[in-house]
């Protein structure tokens, strides 16, 4: 695989640069620095502050597995609602997180449907989750931050989102 980060294509009023991908595209702040993990068969680029523990966004990619439909005793692949639903339930059941659902609607992203769902967790932190089925991945845009901090990094992080676009 080859990765590309392209500063020609940086925004000059808000300072953004351009991470490309064998799969897709997303602008990002300057300032975020990047981490790629796309060792097969997941992928994951983070992008982070140097003072932060976790990252603040960050896009994850996994193969679409097939599973046996009990209905029709059929392979069938997860449909988006069902990927939310997954979602919805990991995020608000799991002993090892406590997050609030807040809310959830589609989305577009990349030009596909999609699906975000917000959360809010027990310790002052805002996370959402935007997820899309596309070229047989799964796509998941994560954005997590202090609940104080959301102010000055959610704009960034919906401008990510905007930004984002498959290549294949």
């Amino acid at each position: 695989m080859s990765f590309l980060i392209n500063s020609s294509n940086a925004q000059s009023s808000d300072n953004f640069l351009t991470w490309t991908g064998d799969e897709f595209t997303i602008q990002h702040p300057s300032n975020w620095q990047v981490k790629e993990n796309t060792e097969p068969p997941d992928g994951r680029v983070s992008f982070e502050l140097s003072d932060r523990t976790l990252p603040i966004f960050q896009v994850s990619t996994e193969k679409v597995e097939p599973h046996l439909e009990g209905d029709t005793m059929t392979a069938k692949n997860i449909s988006l609602q069902e990927l939310a639903e997954h979602e919805v339930d990991e995020m608000t059941s799991s002993e090892f997180r406590s997050f609030d659902l807040i809310k959830q609607n589609k989305v577009t992203v990349g030009g596909n449907d999609g699906w975000k769902m917000e959360f809010a967790g027990e310790d002052s932190f805002y996370l959402f989750e935007i997820c899309t089925i596309a070229n047989g991945k799964i796509y998941t845009l994560t954005y997590q931050d202090n609940a104080l901090k959301v102010p000055e990094t959610l704009p960034l992080a919906n401008k990510m989102v905007v930004s984002f676009q498959f290549t294949e």
